[in-house]
């Protein structure tokens, strides 16, 4: 899977993808067929809206999926990415002329809408937006480069509004500002699904995530130099808009329907001005669901990893983590553990927290329990959970901007539970089972249902 073409053919190949033909509209209408049809199958659109650029969208829809595109089974897909935390792989450099995303440009009379396929997503959105641009900023203090999902709003022909949430590329940005300086950015659409992925790993401040893209596929991702700016781009990518995120200036934002599934206001943000935009000779672009399941495993797995990998500094003894679908694949996090101490589970709680913001409800539960059972962390919160001494809350503390029941500020209470059994007590614990068999349960299956028949005929 080299990318978004060779997993699009994939897809099809194994009866997960459908064609979509006809005038479908951008406003809604597009978002409404990959909704439908997210976690079974993806979506292909080949004239959306009448524009000659077709759309696909819902591409992964499962976690098994994820599995297949990394070769993997599973229960491998989290460690891999460990693998590729501690050990990013360098880029290589093509020439540019050679790269297929520059095999057309434009760089006069640049009109957005024109030239892609730019959908509105929600009834109450404040106009097109793109949900699945990778936005490659240039850090001017030390070359290096970060690579993150941001939500961009159509402002004009030339120009889109940036949401930046306080992480690496907000600080490049503070730190350009203060020089009175433009930061260079290039936004690419349609990509390897692996470099998606990779996009939203925690990863240390000028550590590119394309470096860890290139590590989860064991071979460096050819890069390409944008032509207005400096910034390095995958060059297999379909779509590149490159430019220039403006100081000191800003326009009116939102509202948009973002992952919780409520709306933002609007407010004022800084925007991005547009000097070139390059495609493939017959691109495809690229749409992500913004509250989505594909938005939940987009942004869950990578962030269970890095978790993962730093809790396990402090408690090895943590086995496996995992970002609910209901939590968004942010808010809520389940820890698996070994439990050896008294008071431990609380100690893993306060360490789940400060892994990351946005994490507002931590559950640690025992070895014995399937964290991807829903009905089994519920059985261990019912029969494992006292509140009186296994609940921790933690009053006002930082949380995600976008989380609507929080305030202005971003504060959030959150709330850890110990579902674990209690140490020294495992007579009380013990759990009833059916004794083990020689022999297969289906056995002893009769042919038909004759002896029900002739029981009750009897």
């Amino acid at each position: 899977m080299n990318n978004l073409r060779d997993w699009l053919e994939f897809l099809d190949r194994t009866k997960r993808l459908i064609c979509l033909e006809g005038n479908i509209a951008l406003e809604y209408d597009v978002l409404r067929y990959i909704e439908h049809f997210e976690g079974k199958q993806a979506c292909f659109f080949s004239r959306p809206g009448g524009h000659e650029v077709p759309i696909a969208g819902g591409l992964l829809g499962q976690r098994q999926w994820v599995a297949e595109l990394l070769e993997l089974p599973v229960d491998q897909i989290l460690p891999a990415f460990q693998r590729a935390l501690k050990a990013p792989l360098e880029w290589n450099v093509v020439e540019q002329d050679s790269a297929a995303v520059h095999e057309v440009t434009h760089d006069k009379d640049i009109d957005l809408k024109r030239i892609l396929p730019i959908i509105t997503c929600h009834e109450r959105d404040g106009g097109p937006y793109i949900t699945s641009g990778l936005v490659h900023g240039l850090n001017l203090e030390t070359g290096k480069q970060n690579l993150s999902i941001n939500r961009l709003q159509v402002q004009g022909p030339d120009r889109l509004s940036i949401l930046m949430l306080p992480r690496d590329l907000f600080a490049y940005y503070q730190a350009a500002e203060k020089l009175d300086k433009e930061l260079p950015v290039t936004v690419t659409i349609g990509h390897d699904p692996v470099v998606e992925l990779a996009s939203q790993a925690i990863a240390p401040r000028d550590v590119c995530e394309l470096t860890i893209a290139g590590a989860l596929k064991q071979r460096p991702i050819d890069v390409v130099k944008s032509y207005t700016n400096d910034v390095h781009i995958p060059a297999d990518a379909e779509i590149a808009i490159e430019g220039f995120i403006i100081p000191h200036k800003r326009v009116l934002e939102g509202p948009f329907g973002e992952f919780p599934k409520y709306y933002t206001g609007q407010d004022l943000l800084p925007y991005i001005r547009i000097t070139c935009i390059t495609h493939r000779r017959n691109p495809i672009y690229r749409v992500n669901n913004p509250s989505g399941i594909e938005n939940v495993i987009i942004g869950g797995i990578p962030r269970e990893s890095s978790i993962l990998e730093r809790m396990q500094l402090n408690f090895p003894n943590v086995l496996d983590v995992r970002l609910t679908a209901g939590g968004l694949g942010r808010f809520h996090l389940i820890v698996k553990i070994i439990k050896k101490q008294y008071g431990e589970a609380k100690n893993v709680i306060a360490c789940a927290f400060g892994c990351h913001y946005d994490i507002k409800l931590v559950t640690v539960v025992d070895e014995d329990i399937d964290i991807n059972d829903s009905e089994q962390i519920e059985w261990a919160i019912a029969t494992r959970f006292q509140a009186s001494r296994d609940l921790v809350i933690i009053q006002h503390g930082l949380g995600s901007k976008l989380d609507p029941s929080g305030d202005k500020r971003g504060l959030n209470d959150k709330m850890g539970l110990d579902a674990t059994k209690y140490l020294g007590d495992d007579e009380r614990f013990y759990v009833s089972r059916i004794p083990p068999s020689l022999g297969n349960v289906y056995d002893r299956l009769a042919k038909d249902s004759q002896s029900l028949a002739s029981y009750l005929r009897s």
